[in-house]
């Protein structure tokens, strides 16, 4: 865990990193949203960021996120990046931006439920495995166009683009080239009309890599140990 003072200087070097990845993809700044990871962090920290002027965080566990954020201001937005249990979705309410690990149908089907039995729609990213890494959740590729037609029959979920984890222990041309990957797989299906689906995010991108992502298309990255140091 950082100090105060070490936290708000993690923050702008972050955002001077995502600059200047900006200005070496030519991209408009404006499309790429950090999400501070905030996972086995206390409360305080996160206040810290927030007075930094950070407010969009990102949980892994349905548990954290139920602690922590009736500690945080309301205009907090929160994200669940982590593999979602179907027995967890009970416990999620509106105060959820978007769920980033959609990866079956029994999850899609429970959601739909839980959406249908509060007049909610759910946005979610649906997690793509494009290393095939057998340790990491997410479809493969290829079973992806299915998957978003059936998304259609379950009206009270909404798909907003792919998620992807980068792999450990590659280089540098490898990790760009499974990012490069999930925004041609997106580019490619992007064209097609399907109900409830707007494949306009891409979900990729931590702290050993968001830069990377940003070269090649994230407009959500999500960073955890650059911000906050290492996790308690």
């Amino acid at each position: 865990m950082l100090t105060k003072a070490s936290i708000t200087q993690s923050i702008v070097e972050v955002h001077l990193r995502i600059d200047q990845a900006v200005a070496r993809s030519k991209r408009d700044p404006s499309t790429i949203r950090l999400l501070a990871v905030s996972k086995n962090q206390p409360v305080s920290s996160l206040e810290e960021a927030y007075q930094t002027g950070q407010r969009a965080f990102a949980e892994n566990r349905v548990q954290e996120w139920l602690e922590k954020a009736p500690s945080l201001p309301n205009d907090c937005e929160w994200h669940l990046v982590g593999s979602l249990q179907t027995n967890k979705v009970k416990y999620l309410d509106q105060n959820v931006a978007l769920i980033h690990s959609l990866d079956r149908l029994s999850l899609l089907e429970t959601l739909n439920a839980q959406g249908e039995r509060h007049n909610r729609i759910w946005r979610t990213l649906v997690q793509v495995n494009i290393a095939g890494d057998p340790a990491k959740a997410g479809l493969k590729p290829e079973e992806a166009p299915d998957f978003l037609d059936s998304v259609g029959d379950y009206p009270y979920v909404r798909v907003e683009g792919f998620m992807t984890i980068g792999a450990l222990g590659v280089g540098t041309e490898e990790t760009k080239g499974f990012f490069r990957e999930l925004r041609g797989l997106r580019d490619t299906l992007k064209s097609r009309k399907w109900p409830g689906v707007d494949l306009r995010e891409l979900s990729m991108g931590m702290s050993q890599d968001f830069e990377l992502a940003i070269e090649e298309g994230a407009t959500l990255i999500r960073v955890g140990r650059r911000i906050f140091g290492e996790r308690g």
